[in-house]
């Protein structure tokens, strides 16, 4: 059986070595996922041709979709992850990122610029010089995260 592990960082070897103990391979592309309840990632894993990579949650700068991929951006990279942007949002720190739209995450400590619209919408300037917008439907939870 293999399985992906989603764990805080201090577990993670020790539930590993006892997984791999029992006979059980890890192994970062498997459907079937082991996460601590409570917890927030400490790293997500991203792919960049065929290289894994965890990639820690405080280098992302957002997290979108293009299509049916699920892309990851820190200041230099992009990652391709095989998560669901539902499940991501689940797996990060809400302190830390919000969800913008239905295509995209945001970590809140990396906007540079925040440029509220006519239709209700906000235009994010990001620490890595990408625009992304805050849809309609997520504007009133964006606000009050913000205090706006």
């Amino acid at each position: 059986m293999k399985i992906k592990l989603m764990v805080s960082h201090a577990r993670y070897d020790e539930i590993a070595d006892e997984l791999q103990h029992l006979g059980i391979e890890l192994d970062s592309s498997s459907p079937l996922v082991l996460t601590e309840e409570n917890t927030s990632a400490d790293f997500i894993m991203g792919r960049q041709n065929d290289c894994y990579s965890p990639v820690p949650t405080e280098e992302i700068i957002y997290i979108d979709t293009l299509g049916s991929d699920v892309i990851m951006h820190t200041m230099s990279e992009e990652y391709t992850v095989s998560e669901r942007l539902v499940r991501l949002e689940g797996m990060l720190d809400t302190k830390l990122f919000l969800r913008i739209s239905n295509c995209a995450i945001v970590a809140v400590k990396r906007i540079r610029k925040i440029r509220p619209t006519f239709s209700s919408k906000y235009i994010l300037t990001l620490d890595n010089g990408a625009s992304v917008d805050v849809t309609r439907s997520y504007s009133a939870r964006f606000k009050e995260f913000f205090g706006l």
